[in-house]
């Protein structure tokens, strides 16, 4: 599984970038259709929940459960450059 950033949610605010224990996601750089830089999850394989399945517990969500917005997911079928919501 991967955190996916829903771009649509997403207001910039970088607090998924700066808990992030393994710096899974940087800052991003290309702007939003609301306005925003969202953050990019630039080294999914670095994330300690990379591998995981709906059967494993999480060992980090510091991302998800810190973001404002609710704009960070887990997503088990995106592809290394898809985004939620495309299809």
């Amino acid at each position: 599984m991967e955190v996916r950033v829903h771009q649509d949610y997403c207001k910039g605010c970088r607090l998924c970038v700066t808990v992030c224990p393994r710096k899974v996601i940087e800052e991003g750089a290309e702007l939003s259709e609301r306005g925003y830089v969202p953050p990019i999850v630039a080294h999914p394989e670095k994330c300690a929940n990379w591998k995981r399945t709906d059967k494993k517990k999480a060992v980090c969500e510091m991302c998800i459960l810190t973001c404002p917005d609710h704009a960070l997911e887990w997503d088990k079928k995106a592809g290394p450059q898809q985004e939620v919501g495309e299809e």
